[in-house]
């Protein structure tokens, strides 16, 4: 998996491993995700270039000693049809934390299943898609098309 491939990743984790603020887990695992395994930041922030999206799950926000699946949606660039959502390449791992370190260990033969359970929830996230759009068509963009918007984001010119 490169840094710049879009895919589907379920990460099976204890919440109470996940430092920091309770409301935040799904931040704070995402980063540490894409830094220990992509060596990237978490791009949980929408930009006209695309984002990083979690489908966070009951119970993320637990005191208690619970392991969920969280579903993390990475490199969206735009909508995707349910029907082609299995065409992404999708991974599953688990996650612990050892002195103080993260350890994501591939889980392979999980991957089938977790792609029949994770094709009901839509690529990129409902809200976040509406306001990646919103953003392409009337935002930092300036109404550029997506295929045009680099262009004029890095500041060349054609």
């Amino acid at each position: 998996m490169s840094d710049d491939t879009s895919c589907r990743v379920a990460v099976y984790v204890k919440v109470t491993d996940i430092e920091g603020d309770l409301l935040r887990r799904h931040v704070t695992l995402g980063q540490a995700f894409c830094s220990s395994v992509l060596s990237r930041d978490f791009r949980n922030q929408i930009q006209p270039d695309g984002y990083d999206a979690c489908h966070i799950p009951p119970n993320f926000d637990s005191d208690k000693d619970v392991y969920v699946y969280f579903l993390f949606d990475i490199g969206v660039k735009g909508r995707l049809p349910e029907e082609d959502l299995s065409q992404i390449p999708h991974f599953v791992y688990l996650a612990s934390r050892a002195q103080g370190n993260w350890n994501f260990i591939p889980r392979p033969k999980a991957i089938e299943k977790a792609k029949q359970r994770a094709r009901k929830y839509p690529w990129g996230g409902i809200v976040e898609q509406e306001m990646f759009a919103e953003l392409l068509n009337h935002g930092d963009s300036g109404g550029v098309s997506p295929l045009h918007s680099g262009q004029f984001l890095s500041g060349s010119s054609s």
